[in-house]
């Protein structure tokens, strides 16, 4: 457990022994939240919070308020998972048969296609 100091402007310093064990980077984005019992949680944000991230900037685009978000995020995350496990599904299959391109294959395609 650490013990850090908030300064004037509401700022903390993580002490570098924690950052070391937390792997926590320079411009890393955390994520931080409070819990039941009035305690701050403060995270990593991961590969799930950037596509919660899109979700809800989808969400935004599509006219809805970050009142739907409750209902909707859920939601949009059972059809991403659904959508996924299609993708690892056919992938597998493809693998399976050999009938599949390699990243490096994949990569020229998008070079010819002036995508990259």
């Amino acid at each position: 457990m650490f013990d850090v100091q908030i300064n004037d402007r509401g700022q903390i310093t993580i002490p570098k022994e924690l950052r070391d064990i937390a792997k926590l980077n320079p411009q890393e984005t955390l994520k931080i939240d409070i819990d039941n019992n009035g305690r701050l949680i403060l995270y990593k944000k991961d590969i799930l919070d950037e596509l919660e991230d899109l979700i809800k900037k989808d969400l935004l685009k599509e006219g809805f308020s970050q009142d739907d978000f409750k209902d909707l995020i859920p939601q949009r995350k059972k059809e991403l998972a659904k959508a996924l496990l299609k993708i690892s599904d056919n992938s597998t299959k493809e693998i399976k048969d050999n009938d599949y391109t390699t990243l490096e294959d994949f990569k020229e395609e998008l070079k010819d296609e002036g995508l990259l």
